[in-house]
């Protein structure tokens, strides 16, 4: 019962995580570069530090106790996911965004759940267990590929409806490439902060001081600090190249700002409910069976929003086949990620 909490968790965070960037698709008069900073600041300094100072006592002492050695991975691992968010958006550019998610998404699929394991004791996954995992997440990679063709034929027929005769300046699809693999190499640095951030959250359970659904917000900030800094500077570099900032002077910051505040909210919460799903529900598997659920949970309820939202309008009954025969294969990759967690 424990183990299957766990993963209805882990599905809610990932959830909460599919739903983030969808209210930056309401902002108006600024450039994408103005809201992320705006988000970055907010969900990767302001509110994980309000969190992890407002819920742990004496979180320097801890920090301390743990050994900055741990710290210092966490962030260094939050540092390489603000590093692969950069390059996500920049190799979904370079090759489509169907394609880019795809390569991306499988990538950060496997080497997300099977790196874990390497660092686990033998003997943690049975036989059966094993089978029902590689079966998931074979077919979770199945399912953004499929998904990822939907999208691909989404954007072909909405510009054909559409008359976009535009065409801007050829990109290297080797490049693109090559962008869109380091990209995957390292935007699952998010689950491997959680793993080897464990001993943070086992030493706050271990003092009593913490309440249980609070033991993430000192294990995250590292982490959200060391992707914080990366983004900012990115968006630091993308002020100067456009000279956008000054787009903050435009009308609609207050409405900008509630958005990226909603955004943050999503988007924090998202992750720090996956760490207690993995910190107290599957502590020694969570890693490698919950990262499928979470992104999974995050594909389906992206592509959910988009769906109502209209982005999906005008395409071809064929183009929708695709799209809900990549949920099904989703659907049924998250329920063997799911059942293999009973039986290690």
């Amino acid at each position: 019962m424990m183990k299957l909490i766990g993963i209805l968790l882990a599905f809610a965070g990932g959830g909460l995580q599919g739903a983030f960037f969808f209210p930056m698709k309401y902002m108006r008069n600024w450039r994408w570069e103005n809201g992320w900073f705006l988000f970055s600041v907010i969900a990767c300094f302001i509110l994980p530090t309000m969190l992890a100072f407002g819920t742990t006592p004496g979180i320097f002492e801890l920090y301390g106790t743990i050994g900055y050695q741990t710290i210092g991975l966490v962030f260094f691992f939050g540092m390489c996911w603000g590093v692969g968010a950069v390059l996500f958006g920049l190799g979904a550019d370079f090759l489509g965004m169907a394609l880019g998610i795809a390569i991306i998404t499988g990538i950060n699929v496997c080497l997300g759940a099977l790196l874990p394991v390497l660092f686990l004791p033998s003997g943690q996954f049975s036989t059966t267990s094993a089978l029902l995992l590689g079966s998931g997440l074979f077919l979770m990679v199945a399912g953004v590929v499929v998904i990822s063709i939907a999208g691909s034929r989404r954007e072909k027929e909405q510009s054909v409806l559409s008359d976009d005769k535009s065409t801007g300046k050829k990109r290297s699809f080797k490049l693109g490439l090559i962008i869109c693999i380091v990209s995957g190499v390292f935007v699952p640095a998010a689950n491997f902060a959680v793993f080897f951030g464990q001993p943070i959250a086992e030493q706050l359970q271990a003092s009593g001081n913490v309440a249980d659904y609070n033991i993430g917000h000192a294990q995250m900030l590292p982490f959200f600090i060391g992707g914080g800094i990366v983004n900012i500077l990115y968006c630091i570099s993308l002020f100067r190249k456009h000279g956008s900032f000054a787009l903050y002077r435009a009308g609609g910051f207050t409405r900008n700002t509630s958005l990226a505040i909603i955004m943050s909210v999503l988007y924090t919460f998202g992750m720090l409910i996956y760490v207690v799903a993995v910190a107290l529900f599957i502590p020694d598997i969570g890693a490698a069976i919950g990262w499928p659920v979470f992104l999974a949970a995050t594909i389906l309820v992206s592509n959910f929003l988009g769906l109502v939202s209209g982005e999906w309008k005008k395409v071809h009954a064929k183009t929708l086949v695709w799209l809900f025969s990549g949920v099904f294969l989703l659907l049924i990759a998250v329920t063997l990620s799911s059942i293999s967690s009973l039986y290690s």
